[in-house]
């Protein structure tokens, strides 16, 4: 079966409601698990994994710990990272009027490949985004975007992970990823394009000569604009799973019509 992207939207935004997150948050989180699934990443899949996190009570409770030398510290309260992400990639953009380069550092929250829709979005918006987290297995995963390259770029590995931090600077966060745990992600939005665009490079040129898992930006480009044009073939399992628990927000009609 295949869907187009209205149909996957409308599917997934039911199941945020059902949850009973608010309108605009499930609109972001639908966007979020429908662009990931028509890019290749499996979005409905992390969508049902991640049901168990997404939940009214987390919403209310996000709060910011503390800010220290320009990086922002909120406790997720267990709240999915398809929302908090969203919601984080809006926080640093805010901030990013009055400062050149922000930072925002989520704990308790659950973490995926979907991060990579909010570090699109900053980029559409005109910022460079870096994220990065571990993965289940503890690998560090750096995600990159800036306005230049269509698609975010995926580097993943201890390699990845060194090189990066070679190429941090101290306003960019120098030495904060050392301090990453497994539970939380670490975002940044920046003027500085130019920098994420030769890091990049950087890592395609030691991957030549090092192992590391790489996702090109032309590679999800080219699924993207398949997949939208032809319609996104999607898993009957997946679907049937999600329709059940979107079915929640319906409501019956009463017998007085």
């Amino acid at each position: 079966m295949r869907v187009s992207y209205v149909e996957l939207f409308i599917h997934c935004k039911k199941v945020f409601r059902a949850c009973g997150i608010p309108y605009g948050c499930a609109d972001d989180g639908a966007e979020v698990v429908t662009w990931s699934e028509f890019i290749g990443l499996n979005g409905m899949q992390v969508l049902l994994d991640e049901i168990p996190n997404i939940n009214p009570p987390g919403m209310e409770s996000i709060h910011l710990l503390q800010e220290e030398k320009g990086l922002y510290r909120f406790d997720g309260r267990r709240q999915s990272a398809i929302i908090l992400g969203k919601l984080m990639a809006d926080f640093a953009l805010g901030m990013s009027e009055t400062k050149r380069t922000v930072r925002v550092y989520m704990q308790n929250t659950t973490r995926s490949r979907l991060l990579a829709q909010p570090a699109h979005y900053i980029a559409s918006r005109g910022k460079g985004c870096l994220v990065n987290y571990k993965t289940r297995e503890g690998k560090p995963m750096w995600i990159l975007s800036t306005p230049e390259i269509a698609f975010p770029f995926f580097a993943e590995g201890d390699a990845a992970e060194q090189i990066m931090e070679q190429n941090l600077t101290a306003d960019l966060g120098q030495y904060e990823t050392a301090s990453m745990t497994s539970d939380g992600f670490w975002l940044v939005c920046t003027s500085e394009t130019t920098w994420i665009t030769s890091c990049i490079r950087k890592l395609r040129q030691a991957a030549e000569n090092r192992t590391m898992q790489l996702t090109e930006s032309v590679h999800l480009k080219a699924t993207f604009e398949k997949t939208y044009l032809q319609g996104a073939k999607i898993d009957m399992h997946h679907w049937n799973e999600l329709d059940q628990i979107g079915r929640e927000t319906l409501v019956k009609a009463s017998g007085n019509a």
